[in-house]
């Protein structure tokens, strides 16, 4: 696959000026230009879900891919715009952590990114290996057998802390992956959308100290802005955890992947798994959810070894709980809450009630919500 010189560098809004959109009907004919060598078998089909990309499975002779175009806005929303360098990231994480990449001792069999085959950076377009139709984390909690599901959702968590801790740990303080993972306009776009927003979501449920917490949110979207201390995944929420078999993981959609700090990791996978566990459609569930979470944050904290101090003092503890209360609000009353498990509740509905005054109360006493505590 080939590499270009500016893939190291950061890049500011970019157009698709010269490029005209990437349709359904341009992908096939794509393919056989970009590879020769794949033989397409049908037609392109939409992979439902992503809101920022657009996305399409394409059948082969051999194999089936992945086309994942980044457009200069909100695939979504098209009135948003929206760097469309973000596809740079995710390809360059999926090569550094790839065969031969610099962090490929840090995945395997159990845990790893789709394999990239082809980027395009002028378009751009990135081309993947297809992990199949397998579930997301969510989906498959609530589809899998019940029988020994506490154990297997451990499992799993086991292996999902594991690796993250190898991550954080690995690109802790390297100056290298630092100046390669520099994604600010996506941590810009986050800082604008979720920490800005806070205030105004508090407002809409009706929290008194809307202001005050609303403030507090904001400050810490600021500082994520600044240097970060390890490479982080970004977007680590049950749709990006695939569930490729009982003993494989698949971690996908790194387009929000920057250098960063690794409560933006940690604290949102737990705010995320705090939300499944309130929404699960039974005790079993919320058991195997609870199992989970206490194995990822165990395996995690192993395999950050030496590092876990650093990386994990009073100030990264106290704002992890801040963010476990934004990510809440965005997912509960916020931007965020179509296509997940608030969809369609009014902000009175008990569940909504609850995630809110949840997030409230992580936000009033951060350093009493300790989000590693198990």
């Amino acid at each position: 696959m080939r590499r270009n010189s500016d893939e190291g560098r950061h890049r500011g809004p970019v157009s698709d000026a010269g490029h005209e959109p990437m349709k359904d009907a341009h992908v096939v004919p794509y393919l056989r230009e970009r590879l020769p060598a794949f033989s397409p078998t049908g037609e392109p089909r939409r992979v439902p879900g992503g809101n920022l990309n657009v996305v399409w499975r394409v059948p082969g002779a051999e194999r089936s891919l992945i086309v994942k175009y980044a457009p200069p806005y909100i695939a979504a929303d098209p009135d948003t715009p929206l760097d469309p360098s973000r596809l740079l990231i995710e390809a360059r994480c999926l090569r550094a952590l790839g065969q031969g990449g610099r962090l490929n001792d840090l995945t395997g069999a159990a845990v790893r990114p789709p394999k990239a085959i082809d980027l395009n950076p002028d378009v751009p377009v990135v081309v993947m290996e297809d992990i199949g139709p397998v579930p997301s984390f969510g989906r498959w909690l609530r589809e899998a057998d019940a029988e020994a599901l506490e154990k297997r959702a451990a499992a799993q968590g086991r292996r999902l802390g594991a690796f993250l801790g190898r991550l954080h740990a690995a690109t802790c303080d390297d100056d290298r992956c630092a100046d390669a993972f520099n994604n600010r306009p996506m941590q810009e776009t986050r800082h604008a959308v979720q920490y800005q927003g806070v205030a105004d979501m508090l407002r809409k449920a009706g929290v008194g100290d809307a202001d005050v917490l609303g403030r507090r949110a904001e400050t810490l979207g600021r500082s994520l802005l600044g240097p970060g201390r390890c490479l982080t995944m970004g977007d680590l929420w049950p749709p990006s955890v695939l569930i490729a078999s009982s003993t494989r993981l698949r971690i996908i959609d790194w387009e929000l992947a920057h250098y960063g700090r690794p409560l933006q990791d940690v604290a949102h996978w737990c705010a995320h798994l705090w939300m499944q566990r309130q929404r699960a459609p039974s005790e079993a569930v919320a058991r195997a959810v609870a199992a989970h979470r206490d194995a990822f944050l165990e395996a995690y904290g192993e395999a950050l070894g030496d590092t876990k101090d650093s990386l994990w003092d009073p100030a990264e503890r106290r704002d992890a709980a801040i963010h476990v209360g934004a990510e809440l609000l965005v997912r509960a009353v916020g931007p965020f809450q179509a296509g997940y498990v608030y969809a369609g509740l009014d902000v009175e509905h008990s569940a909504v009630r609850t995630a809110v005054a949840t997030a409230a109360e992580h936000l009033r006493a951060p350093a009493a919500a300790d989000v590693l505590g198990r």
